[in-house]
C-alpha cells in the first residue's frame, strides 16, 4: 500500500514539475515575443488579448450567440495579425487604425461597398480616406481597411 501512495506522488510530483516548466516555457515564449515591439504594439497585444478574454466570457454566460463569439474571434486574429505584419514591414512601433469588417459592413465606411473593392489590389488608395490591405476568408469574408490620416 506504501508503494502505491509513493508511485502516486511521484507522479503527481513529476507531472507539477512538468506543468512548471511548460507555464515557464509559455512566459518566456510570450516575453520574448512581446519584446520584439516597442511599448504600442505591446499595448495593443494585452488588449487584444483581453477582448478574447471578454469574449470567451460572453460565450460562457451566453451574453453572445455562437455566430457573433466566431465572428468576433475571427475578426480580433486578422486584426492581430495585420498589426504585427505591419509592425514587422515598417520597424514601427505604431497601431494604425484598422477596420476588419464583413461584406455586409463595407458599406458603412466605403461607398459603393463590397462592389467599390472588386479589383482592387493590396495597398490601394480608396476614396482617399482607406487604404485596402486585403481580404481573409475565415468562415465568411473579412476586408481590412487602414483609415489614413494627414501627416
Amino acid at each position: 500500500m506504501q508503494s502505491r501512495v509513493r508511485v502516486a506522488l511521484l507522479i503527481l510530483i513529476g507531472a507539477a514539475t512538468l506543468c512548471s516548466a511548460a507555464a515557464q516555457q509559455h512566459q518566456t515564449d510570450h516575453s520574448n515575443n512581446s519584446d520584439r515591439f516597442g511599448p504600442e504594439v505591446t499595448a495593443f497585444l494585452e488588449l487584444i488579448r483581453q477582448e478574447e478574454v471578454e469574449l470567451d466570457y460572453q460565450i460562457k454566460h451566453d451574453e453572445i450567440s455562437r455566430r457573433e463569439y466566431v465572428r468576433s474571434r475571427n475578426r480580433i486574429a486578422i486584426l492581430r495579425q495585420a498589426v504585427l505584419s505591419k509592425a514587422r514591414e515598417t520597424g514601427e512601433d505604431r497601431v494604425p487604425e484598422l477596420h476588419v469588417v464583413v461584406a455586409s459592413e463595407v458599406d458603412q465606411i466605403v461607398d459603393g461597398g463590397t462592389r467599390a473593392l472588386k479589383g482592387v489590389k493590396p495597398g490601394t488608395i480608396i476614396e482617399g480616406k482607406w487604404r485596402y490591405l486585403g481580404s481573409v476568408t475565415r468562415g465568411e469574408v473579412f476586408y481590412t481597411l487602414e483609415r489614413l490620416t494627414e501627416k
